[in-house]
């Protein structure tokens, strides 16, 4: 099917010296902020550095399986908060189905973001140019920054923003281990299938193999044995900042917001208005929490907070049910100790089950690591070497970068940069929820509006 570009804003008249934004990084976030920049300013110039072949996509859309589904509604997705339908009006334009309640398959929101570019891309003069390389290295300078890129080449610029999504780890070589974004391998009739993790990415592995055919057993094994919730119908409650009991214990906050969903019933609704309802609060939430706190919930709440905040589409819910019924999935909770194998002899699992000091094994042909974000932000190179430098340093808790309120870089010395900003996952410490696009599209806002001057016109939407 032809792609139709999403068409431009209304021309503006260019206006003398506008800045040149770096930016690194061309998944879902880079995209955001490159499409938000040159939408702020008329006369904003951008230029993307990714070495991948395609942008938009990153790592949750890169995916070819069509029963990989957003676990957003439609309505909710649009890049554009003030444009709400846009998501939609593009799905028209394709000539596509534009039901705001329905679940976007993930391959297919990647073409979306893809084509927000295009307008700028193909206009002449062009405002945004894409390089396929990957960033080396960064240097903060008193005119602006300097990047250097695999290729040899340098890039030079008023500003940088490091949108390098999320920093995965890779399996070790001869762990027996396979990745959760790799294509599955054909597994012959009798096989059996070990998943570390019980989270969305274990759902889109177990549709993967249900849809391939596979008919042996699927073990999910994780530490709470917690499967994500189910999408319904419901209505958001309206919350102001007036009722959110920001920066209270850990102990406080979730006391209030099961009160919150009690009440939520109580109207005839569920927790999910409760939770829906918080939404739009959740980073400022976070901020507003004390570093022990922050810990606390990453130690004892994270969990029930991911399965009741980030849910399955109701299409998935349903086909997990029924493997689970058929026993063909079957949930196991224990740690992880070991696992060895993987050379064709098939894989060992050694784990230790809840509440208990002994382990066991489960025997299998293949085991896939579903367990998300586990890696060190410094093991990725380019943060490792701004970190080298003093340019960056991680945050306390070590789960990313160290990033002010207005997604500026922090240095070594605790000096926030004005050069080097982060937006995205790279920036979860300082934000907590910023993963979902509706979460990201709104910093990419606030920092296109902070980088090229809140004065300056915004072009009318198409």
């Amino acid at each position: 099917m032809k792609d139709h570009p999403i068409p431009p804003p209304e021309p503006q008249p260019p206006r003398a010296n506008g800045p040149h934004i770096l930016v690194i990084g061309g998944g879902a976030s880079g995209v955001l902020a490159a499409s938000h920049i040159l939408r702020a300013d008329p006369a904003a110039r951008v230029t993307l550095v990714e070495p991948r072949d395609r942008i938009g996509l990153g790592l949750a859309y890169s995916t070819p399986d069509p029963n990989h589904l957003l676990n957003v509604r439609a309505r909710n997705m649009s890049a554009l908060e003030q444009d709400p339908v846009h998501l939609l009006d593009w799905l028209a334009q394709q000539g596509l189905p534009a039901d705001p309640d329905s679940f976007v398959t993930r391959r297919l929101y990647g073409r979306y973001l893809a084509d927000l570019l295009s307008p700028w891309r193909e206009a002449r003069p062009a405002r945004f140019r894409r390089v396929c390389a990957a960033c080396t290295g960064l240097t903060e300078t008193a005119r602006g920054v300097v990047a250097r890129l695999d290729d040899g080449t340098v890039q030079m610029a008023d500003h940088a923003i490091l949108a390098t999504g999320h920093t995965l780890p890779r399996p070790p070589e001869g762990s027996g281990l396979g990745a959760a974004w790799d294509p599955l391998p054909a597994l012959a009739p009798g096989s059996t299938v070990v998943i570390l993790g019980t989270g969305l990415t274990m759902v889109d592995q177990v549709l993967s193999l249900l849809d391939a055919g596979f008919t042996g057993r699927i073990t999910a094994l994780s530490r709470r044995g917690l499967l994500p919730q189910a999408h319904e119908p419901g209505t958001p409650l309206r919350l102001g900042p007036q009722d959110i009991p920001f920066a209270a214990p850990l102990s406080v906050l979730s006391a209030w917001l099961r009160a919150l969903s009690r009440n939520a019933e109580q109207q005839g609704g569920t927790w999910r208005d409760a939770i829906d309802g918080l939404r739009p609060h959740i980073s400022r939430l976070w901020r507003s929490l004390p570093p022990v706190e922050r810990a606390r919930f990453l130690r004892h709440a994270q969990r029930w907070w991911d399965i009741h905040r980030h849910r399955m589409p109701p299409q998935s819910a349903s086909r997990i049910q029924a493997a689970l019924a058929s026993g063909q999935l079957v949930v196991q909770r224990g740690a992880v100790v070991r696992v060895t194998g993987g050379t064709g002899q098939g894989v060992s699992v050694q784990f230790r089950p809840y509440q208990t000091q002994d382990c066991r094994t489960l025997h299998a042909t293949l085991a896939i690591d579903a367990r998300g974000q586990r890696c060190h932000p410094a093991q990725s190179p380019l943060l490792a070497r701004l970190i080298d430098l003093g340019l960056a340093r991680i945050d306390p808790l070590g789960i990313g970068l160290d990033i002010t309120a207005e997604s500026e870089i922090v240095a070594q010395d605790g000096t926030p940069s004005r050069r080097l900003s982060a937006i995205g996952p790279v920036s979860r410490a300082a934000f907590w929820e910023i993963t979902a696009i509706p979460d990201i599209r709104k910093q990419a806002a606030a920092l296109a509006r902070r980088l090229v001057g809140a004065s300056q016109p915004t072009p009318p939407l198409p």
